[in-house]
Order: C-alpha cells, then structure tokens, then sequence
C-alpha cells in the first residue's frame, strides 16, 4: 500500500541530494504542510 506522501519525500530527498534545497529547508517544509512542501521549495 502506497503513502500519499512518499512521492513527496522521494523528490525532497532527490532534491537535498542534488544541492537544490538544504535538509532543513524540507524538513521545515513537510513540518508546515507536506501537502504544499513541493510548491513552497520551487520543486513542483
């Protein structure tokens, strides 16, 4: 059974990996509202 928001924390991840987000930037980002997390960072 799949999470709704594994896509989510698979590109997070993807993103901390690559330099285009810092760790803290996506972890308060999931914190505010994981939903919106992608959107908030410029990921989306």
């Amino acid at each position: 059974m799949n999470n709704l928001k594994d896509p989510v924390e698979t590109k997070l991840h993807t993103a901390v990996c690559a330099g285009k987000v810092t760790l803290a930037q996506a972890q308060q980002a999931i914190v505010t509202d994981w939903t919106t997390a992608l959107t908030t960072l410029g990921l989306s």
